[in-house]
């Protein structure tokens, strides 16, 4: 049987032939079925340890409580599935597809859910899968010493849920709610967590060198015993709790690209001395803001909008605010050092560059008095700028114009 929908009142018969399989009992035959049609089925409570899988569709499916345990599932399709207390116990599913599904209470020990490589017949070669669980409901669930490395888990639940001791290279788990998880151990070395919820989670021994943790509340997270080398993350007090609830919104719309969640708009409003240090504030509108003496220090900041903003005192250092917009903003005694104010390809749905380039803009900009020193400036045109006592010593001025005589 290949790549075929088996008929539902087949279905039974193929069930209890593998049963009889795992029972040893005579005329029994492990189920094998590469890329066969389960979708939308009940298949609660089913026994499906052993098979073979690859590239199944289970879209929509109902196995609540059912056991696949060391199942081949390389590339199957479990997509918005009721995978609810499914044992999936040293399963083989790389690359597969558990998008939206619902995996609360289930337990998937050492499970390999790293990419897998599909071949490409009609064109040849190959290419590489990651699984993905975007979304999934994963509350309570058993990943322990799991291979979860590349894995995408963007805004998934996963409360209370254990990756003790898993291997999570590079996954993905912006957004994700992870409160109450136990991450023990876990190796999640370049891990994306922007704007993940860690309150109550346990952390001991973890591995997050080089991770992401943007938008990431840690100040009531326990970071004993925590390698943090190189990740980014916050190292101040918690914000106002109505911004904490803006970041989160943020985060979310950042990693469903707009689907869901909410741009950060603070347009207007008073947040002077707020430190949005080492925060993740691409796209954000804070036109008309007064934020004096706010600190955006490490700060990912492309294509903001500060139009008309009060930024008089602020610390950019070492911030990203490439294709930023400053036009009429006061920036007077502002500090820049190891900034990067640069041009921004525009890529097209198919990830291909235009030929567009989006320059940070600083039309009728107040910089009087601003530290500018190490700071990188690209294709910006500061004629209109005031820049009366502004140090640029040691500052890049990539195909920029309009500045002041005597200060190239």
């Amino acid at each position: 049987m290949s790549d075929h929908m088996i008929p539902p009142h087949e279905v039974q018969i193929v069930l209890s032939r593998h049963a009889a399989f795992l029972a040893g009992r005579p005329g029994g035959s492990r189920l094998q079925n590469a890329g066969g049609h389960y979708g939308k089925l009940k298949l609660d409570g089913v026994k499906l340890d052993d098979a073979i899988l690859p590239r199944a569709e289970f879209s929509h499916a109902s196995l609540a409580g059912a056991q696949l345990r060391r199942a081949d599932l390389f590339c199957a399709d479990f997509q918005h599935a009721d995978l609810t207390r499914v044992v999936f116990d040293r399963a083989d599913l790389r690359g597969a597809n558990l998008g939206r599904a619902v995996l609360r209470q289930a337990s998937l020990a050492q499970v390999d859910l790293r990419p897998g490589q599909l071949m490409l017949v009609e064109q040849g070669g190959s290419k590489e899968v990651a699984a993905n669980l975007d979304g999934a409901k994963l509350d309570g669930a058993e990943f322990k010493n799991a291979q979860l490395d590349n894995a995408s888990m963007a805004v998934s639940s996963a409360v209370n849920a254990s990756f003790s001791n898993a291997s999570m290279y590079a996954v993905n788990l912006a957004g994700a709610d992870l409160s109450g998880a136990n991450l023990a151990g876990a190796k999640m070395k370049d891990a994306n967590l922007i704007g993940a919820n860690l309150a109550g989670a346990r952390l001991q021994g973890t591995d997050l060198r080089g991770a992401n943790l943007r938008n990431v509340d840690l100040s009531q997270v326990d970071l004993d015993g925590v390698s943090l080398q190189g990740a980014i993350y916050r190292k101040g007090d918690s914000l106002p709790p109505e911004i904490e609830t803006v970041l989160k919104q943020h985060s979310t719309w950042i990693a469903t690209a707009g689907a869901e969640g909410q741009r950060a708009v603070l347009s207007g409003q008073k947040l002077d001395g707020i430190n949005f240090a080492g925060c993740d504030l691409r796209g954000a509108e804070l036109h008309g803001a007064s934020l004096e003496g706010a600190d955006f220090s490490n700060a990912q900041m492309m294509f903001a909008s500060f139009v008309g903003a009060n930024l008089r005192k602020v610390t950019f250092d070492l911030a990203d605010l490439s294709g930023t917009n400053f036009t009429k903003t006061c920036l007077a005694e502002s500090r820049w050092r190891g900034a990067r104010a640069v041009g921004v390809d525009i890529y097209n749905g198919r990830n291909q560059k235009t030929g567009k380039v989006v320059y940070p803009r600083f039309e009728e900009a107040d910089l009087a008095r601003a530290d500018l020193r190490g700071a990188v400036f690209e294709g910006i045109d500061f004629a209109t700028a005031v820049m009366d006592g502004a140090n640029l010593q040691g500052a890049e001025l990539r195909q920029c114009v309009g500045i002041p005589s005597g200060r190239k």
